[in-house]
C-alpha cells in the first residue's frame, strides 16, 4: 500500500511477496522474493537529494543483493537510458533484456529480443515479447509463479490529427497483439494512460480490461501529468472493470501486494 491508501477492492493480494515501486513515466521496479525486475528506466534524477527507490531512482548499492533483470522495451529516450549498464559494476547478478531496436553497440553480452521471441534467462523466469504498435516490444514475464505484463509503447494510439485510415490500422494492430494475451492469467499489468490522447487516453487500457484482464493494473506513460489519475477515478464510476486500476500519486510510490 502507499501513503496510507488501500489498494483497489478486489485486486490481487500476494501476502506481501511483491513490492512495486513507481520510478517515473513508464519506469517501475518490481521486487519479488529475492529478485528485482526493472522496466523502462530512464530518469536518473531523484525526487529529492537521496538516491533510492523511494525517490524514484535506482541506487546500485541498494539493489546489489537482488538477482536483477533490467528490461528496456525500445530505444526512445523516455524508455531507455544507457546509465543502466553502469549498475553491473555493483550488482553482481544482473541481466539486461533489450528490445532489438536499441542501438547495436549495447547488444554485446546482453539478451536482445525481437517481437514473438521467448526465452528463459534464469530458473523459474520466462520472458516473451509482443510487437509494439510504435517501437520495440512489450514484455510478458512469468517469474516465481507471478505473471507480469509491461506494455512498453504497445498501445491503442489514436490521434485526432491523423487520417482515419491511420487510426483504423493502429486499432487493428493493437487488437491483433491483444489476441495473443487472451486466456493468459496476468497478475500485474503496466499500461499506457497518456493524457496527450485527450478523450482517447484510456482507449487501450479499456480494451485490455474488457478482453484480457489482470489482477491489478498500474497506469504509465503520463510523465508529470497526474491529472490522468482523476480521469481514471471518474472512469471507475462508469466502468466496474477499472476497479483494478491503481492510481499513482508520485515518484517513489510503493505498493505492497
Amino acid at each position: 500500500m502507499i501513503s496510507g491508501q488501500s489498494l483497489p477492492k478486489g485486486v490481487l493480494v500476494l501476502n506481501g511477496r511483491i513490492k512495486i515501486h513507481y520510478l517515473y513515466h513508464s519506469g517501475f521496479a518490481v521486487q519479488i522474493d529475492d529478485r528485482l525486475l526493472v522496466f523502462d528506466y530512464y530518469l536518473d534524477r531523484p525526487e529529492g537529494g537521496v538516491r533510492s527507490l523511494d525517490t524514484g531512482v535506482i541506487n546500485p548499492e541498494e539493489i546489489k543483493g537482488y538477482e536483477t533483470f533490467v528490461f528496456s522495451s525500445h530505444r526512445h529516450p523516455d524508455h531507455f537510458n544507457p546509465v543502466i549498464f553502469n549498475w553491473r559494476e555493483q550488482v553482481p547478478r544482473i541481466q539486461y533484456i533489450l528490445s532489438w531496436d536499441i542501438p547495436r553497440k549495447f547488444h554485446a553480452g546482453n539478451i536482445v529480443m525481437r517481437p514473438g521471441d521467448s526465452i528463459c534467462p534464469g530458473e523459474d523466469i520466462r520472458v516473451a515479447t509482443l510487437k509494439s504498435t510504435d517501437e520495440g516490444v512489450a514484455f510478458l514475464v512469468e517469474v516465481n509463479g507471478v505473471v507480469i505484463y509491461h506494455a512498453g509503447d504497445l498501445n491503442w494510439w489514436h490521434w485526432e490529427e491523423e487520417p482515419k485510415a491511420w487510426n483504423n490500422d493502429m486499432a487493428a494492430r493493437f487488437k491483433r497483439e491483444m489476441e495473443r494475451l487472451k486466456g493468459i492469467k496476468i497478475d500485474i499489468a503496466f499500461l499506457t494512460a497518456d493524457p496527450r490522447q485527450e478523450s482517447h487516453a484510456l482507449l487501450g487500457m479499456e480494451y485490455f480490461i474488457d478482453h484480457v484482464g489482470a489482477g491489478i493494473i498500474f497506469p504509465m506513460h503520463f510523465g508529470d501529468d497526474y491529472g490522468i489519475m482523476d480521469v481514471i477515478r471518474q472512469k471507475k464510476t462508469l466502468h466496474p472493470g477499472f476497479g483494478v486500476v491503481q492510481p499513482i500519486t508520485g515518484r517513489g510510490a510503493c505498493f505492497v501486494l
